[in-house]
């Protein structure tokens, strides 16, 4: 089977590395920066006289500003936070990975940020990959967090479809945060290793499942009627908003049916048309890989962002949840 024109979203938001430690990884893909914390004041400037005026300065005393210290010293600010958020250097977060490195059970192979450094992540492959209708996956861990008091430190496992680069985030549904690691930051945080150690055998354990759900859905058929009725389902609006005339329709409630028609048609050509069906289509692993695909390759400009941040994980456990499985 050869390869698409999808590419995975951390060779399109990230760096591929090539390191044997957190802090070559940090070097490898220019995270190798610092952050810190700063106190804020607002100020207000009063005139004096016409030519003359004083300014006072007032201590924000429950905010602290998050500076992000680049080598070149070309610093910037990247977020504001609470008083007692604890900050996690790049290298603390992915240095604490490290021991899966020594003992042979992943290996790092890509990282990167967004947001000017807001956010940052880190992949790391496992050794373990898996064939469905003869189509290879492989298994990763997932390491990011962020700088700006929007994210916990968050590690979890990934299931890549490599033909096609699609990302299978969750197919966990009621227990999928006992297969994520999440840490605040919040004054007392420590990061733990043992923990993050289990969350091996846990994605060992999504692999698993992940091939039974497979198995499941490549025996259940699905022919275009199907897939029309699933893909409205996906992308659902109001009775009012799908059947009303459009003349009849707000400037936003035509541009929610303009969304919701566009994601089913490029999902529909997916699933009736492109090269990544071959050896599934016409089943409803078709129809739940057609809707990963259009997430992680169709939606946006930074759609490979929206993958790394999770922000596209809803679409694709709706959908996996209205096949009953």
């Amino acid at each position: 089977m050869t390869t698409t024109k999808n590419k995975s979203a951390w060779i399109k938001a990230g760096t591929a590395v090539e390191a044997t430690s957190a802090r070559e990884v940090i070097q490898q893909a220019g995270l190798d920066w610092t952050v810190h914390l700063h106190e804020m004041q607002a100020y207000v400037d009063s005139s004096v006289n016409q030519l003359e005026s004083v300014r006072d300065y007032y201590p924000i005393e429950n905010k602290r500003a998050v500076l992000r210290v680049n080598k070149d010293n070309n610093n910037q600010v990247i977020g504001v936070v609470g008083k007692n958020y604890k900050v996690f250097q790049n290298q603390e977060v992915f240095g604490s990975l490290d021991t899966l490195i020594d003992s042979g059970e992943a290996r790092y192979t890509a990282a990167g940020e967004y947001d000017n450094g807001a956010k940052v992540w880190m992949l790391m492959a496992l050794p373990k990959e898996m064939e469905i209708m003869g189509d290879p996956h492989a298994a990763f861990l997932l390491a990011r967090t962020s700088h700006d008091g929007s994210s916990s430190v968050i590690i979890r496992p990934i299931i890549e479809r490599l033909f096609c680069s699609n990302q299978i985030n969750r197919v966990f549904k009621a227990k999928k945060k006992d297969h994520t690691y999440t840490l605040r930051h919040t004054s007392n945080a420590q990061l733990s290793i043992s923990e993050m150690r289990n969350l091996l055998d846990l994605t060992y354990t999504s692999v698993e499942t992940y091939t039974n759900l497979a198995n499941t859905l490549l025996q259940r058929d699905a022919d275009r009627a199907k897939a029309i009725a699933f893909f409205k389902k996906v992308w659902a609006l109001p009775t009012h908003i799908e059947n009303a005339p459009i003349e009849m329709l707000s400037k936003g409630e035509k541009n929610a049916r303009a969304r919701a028609n566009t994601a089913r048609h490029k999902a529909m050509n997916i699933f009736t048309q492109s090269e990544t069906q071959e050896n599934i289509r016409n089943t409803e692993f078709g129809l739940w890989q057609s809707v990963i695909e259009y997430a992680d390759h169709h939606t946006a400009r930074d759609s490979s962002i929206a993958t790394i941040a999770g922000r596209n994980d809803g679409i694709k456990l709706r959908a996996l949840e209205l096949l009953g499985v």
